[in-house]
């Protein structure tokens, strides 16, 4: 016969039915309950559990404490605060990426919508006489120093028989600024181009003046020079 006063020594009820058994203690219990089962009343057990123990009689399956969920560890809610917290800093590092872009856009549209240059301050009307080629290249500067100007070029190419020519303005470095196809001289024998001087990163600029004859072949015609000061 068990000895019911050491089950209620050790609290073997209150312990199982908290959960509280080791596995092999568990097993003893329920087997224990199975041969006697009169000891359930002399134990006091409620009906409930009385219930419980049919029932595993009937399916043949032992009680036994269900192992704990893994979210019921001690660093699930440690670590499910510092994803929360990592979720909220990745949404302000977005949000403000995006303002940032966006204030960025507004920006380079409101530009857009006014222009990049500089109203000029002054009108500067520059006769230029280019070199030809084989002879010196000579320098001629335009912009003011404390504000961009409106430079009209005159550059006379009366020396020449043709009347239509192609002009191309590069940087000092090499790089291409602008090509003028199919500019006609006047009747001074001068070509007229006009610009705003803003429209120039400060530096030297080479321009380079080509004939253009009527099946559309080019010649060398002249070259000169441009200095843009700072503004």
């Amino acid at each position: 016969m068990v000895d019911l006063k050491l089950i209620e020594e050790k609290q073997v009820v209150e312990r199982y039915l908290r959960g509280r058994l080791s596995p092999p203690e568990t097993r003893f219990f329920e087997q224990v309950v199975r041969q006697s089962p009169e000891i359930v009343d002399q134990l006091g057990l409620p009906e409930s559990l009385k219930r419980m123990m049919r029932l595993l009689d009937d399916t043949g399956t032992e009680w036994r404490e269900q192992p704990p969920k893994f979210w019921h560890a001690a660093w699930v809610p440690a670590a499910l605060a510092a994803l929360a917290l990592l979720s909220l800093i990745v949404a302000a590092v977005a949000w403000n990426g995006r303002s940032q872009a966006q204030a960025a856009y507004a920006r380079l549209k409101t530009e857009a919508a006014i222009g990049t240059l500089t109203p000029p301050a002054a009108t500067q009307v520059l006769r230029l006489k280019p070199g030809r080629p084989g002879e010196r290249v000579p320098t001629y500067g335009i912009g003011g120093r404390t504000a961009p100007s409106l430079a009209e070029l005159r550059i006379g190419v009366g020396y020449l028989q043709a009347t239509l020519f192609r002009v191309t303005i590069k940087r000092d470095d090499g790089t291409y600024y602008a090509r003028l196809d199919n500019q006609l001289r006047d009747s001074n024998g001068d070509l007229r181009m006009a610009f705003n001087s803003s429209a120039f990163a400060a530096g030297d600029y080479e321009v380079a003046l080509e004939s253009v004859n009527l099946r559309g072949d080019t010649e060398p015609a002249g070259r000169l020079r441009l200095r843009v000061d700072a503004n």
